[in-house]
């Protein structure tokens, strides 16, 4: 059991619950390591913000260059 989850069983416990039933509500607590928070999630998004600038910059880049070439190739062939 985790810290927090240890508290809980022996606040539950100490205030007359069976053993039992204070682990299984004890165990029923999420643990925080699981859940992602706001901070998480801003850090996700500035990644993936920056992940797309860079596909973004390849299409736009690469993608008049290589129609560039196939104009040239279908209408100026030799």
């Amino acid at each position: 059991m985790s810290v927090i989850v240890s508290e809980v069983y022996d606040a539950l416990l100490s205030a007359g619950a069976p053993e039992g039933q204070a682990r299984a509500a004890a165990a029923a607590i999420p643990i925080q390591d699981n859940l992602a928070t706001k901070q998480d999630l801003l850090e996700l998004k500035d990644e993936l913000k920056a992940e797309i600038a860079v596909l973004k910059f390849a299409i736009f880049t690469f993608f008049p260059i290589m129609l560039g070439l196939l104009v040239k190739i279908a209408f100026f062939p030799g």
